[in-house]
């Protein structure tokens, strides 16, 4: 047999709908880091437009949203649409708020309810294992960044094979940092992705957001010395870069 002949078998494809920003980048990263193929679409009508390609997934990702503003769909009508659009057969991924009481209609028995407060180690965890469930092949979930090594499993970070011990919200702030390398991050993004980031501040007349990166700047090294330089601009934005003095030794 040929090497042209050998089949390398298909990433699943997965619809995540999702409004919210949070719900939607954690559900993109974690199912791409698992080996799958995230679809994105910001509602239900969205997604319909794909026509007949919609029952072509192997799993779909929907968000039920929390909001009571005039015109948003209810998790009742959100179930109920999907189900009839794409029958019993896919499994749904419900994300629900925490505060979401009482049955999910459209879901079925082999579908999965998540909260939508799941850090982000949690939800690969929980997706892991839902999708090994379905029979689906999941890649290893392993994030590095030179030095820097997250282990989704223990909720630790490797610093140069030094084992780090973060908060899950602290652990969520320094991805965010390391997903965004180079690009400035504001802080209305920081607030949306972390919304544990205000409990991180030190002391309580502290700016939750810049209290947060110091301490996490100690904790992990991100340090010109080291590497690497946690730029913050105070009550505005920051931003991870690395070194350049670093990069020019090792060219």
């Amino acid at each position: 047999m040929g090497l042209s002949s050998i089949s390398t078998p298909l990433r699943p494809r997965v619809a995540i709908i999702a409004p919210t920003p949070r719900i939607r980048e954690y559900g993109r990263r974690a199912l791409r880091l698992l080996g799958c193929t995230p679809l994105i679409f910001l509602g239900l009508d969205e997604f319909f437009e794909i026509g007949d390609r919609a029952n072509q997934m192997s799993l779909i990702f929907l968000e039920h949203s929390s909001s009571t503003a005039q015109g948003a769909e209810s998790s009742v009508e959100s179930g109920d649409r999907l189900r009839a659009a794409i029958g019993d057969e896919i499994p749904v991924v419900h994300s629900v708020p925490i505060r979401t009481g009482g049955a999910i209609p459209g879901f079925r028995g082999h579908d999965m309810l998540l909260p939508g407060s799941l850090s982000f180690a949690q939800l690969c965890r929980t997706l892991r294992g839902f999708l090994q469930k379905q029979g689906m092949v999941v890649s290893d979930a392993s994030l590095e960044w030179g030095n820097y090594r997250f282990c989704l499993d223990s909720g630790l970070v490797f610093v140069a094979g030094r084992p780090v011990v973060l908060k899950a919200d602290e652990f969520d702030l320094a991805l965010e940092l390391f997903f965004y390398m180079g690009s400035k991050v504001s802080r209305p993004w920081l607030k949306t992705m972390v919304p544990g980031l205000q409990a991180l501040r030190r002391r309580a007349t502290a700016p939750a957001a810049d209290a947060a990166l110091f301490r996490l700047r100690d904790l992990l090294g991100l340090q010109p010395e080291q590497g690497w330089d946690l730029q913050v601009n105070p009550g505005l934005s920051c931003t991870l870069v690395r070194s350049i003095n670093v990069i020019h030794s090792q060219g």
